[in-house]
């Protein structure tokens, strides 16, 4: 009984094994003609776009762009934009609805990290100020996390303990205070 089935197993695998290669060879050949030749793009490109598709994004952008112009002239001119920068800023107008970075880095505060990023380019609009000493929110934040850590103290990152818990306080209202 072995030796058939020993037999059938070999001659099994070798067929197999041909059907192996010659699938191989036939797929490695050459795309018929006519046949979309695939292209393959590099890792973390972005996809072909549609040439239409490609104007359309454009001209959305260009609309967004005036939008955000318009809109930062108008907090201006509310009195509500004091940029610090030659070319006010964009980020605090959508994150906050107006500037106080010029305020604020003449009192030595850090500003909006757009404005840090202008100063650090050379477009700092603030006379008597050093684009070295120009800190964004962000980099403010970290100088103070290192610090405490430097010091031993509580992280920002870390969660402030909940208070401990308190007795009940006795029911003051007139439903329940006769009881």
């Amino acid at each position: 009984m072995r030796a058939w089935w020993t037999t059938l197993m070999r001659v099994g695998l070798r067929f197999v094994g041909l059907v192996f290669v010659g699938l191989l060879v036939v797929g490695c050949g050459e795309p018929p003609a006519g046949a979309a030749t695939p292209v393959a793009m590099p890792v973390g490109s972005p996809a072909a776009v549609d040439p239409t598709e490609a104007r359309a994004l454009e001209a959305r952008r260009v609309a967004l762009r005036a939008q955000m112009k318009a809109l930062v002239g108008d907090l201006a001119a509310a009195g509500k934009y004091d940029c610090c920068v030659e070319a006010p800023c964009n980020l605090c107008a959508m994150r906050a609805g107006g500037c106080k970075c010029g305020e604020g880095l003449r009192r030595g505060e850090p500003v909006c990290e757009e404005c840090a990023m202008m100063w650090k380019r050379g477009n700092g609009a603030e006379p008597g100020v050093e684009a070295s000493s120009v800190r964004s929110f962000l980099e403010a934040e970290r100088e103070m996390e290192a610090k405490a850590k430097r010091e031993g103290g509580r992280s920002t990152d870390e969660a402030v303990p909940a208070p401990a818990p308190t007795a009940p306080a006795a029911c003051a209202c007139p439903g329940h205070a006769a009881k």
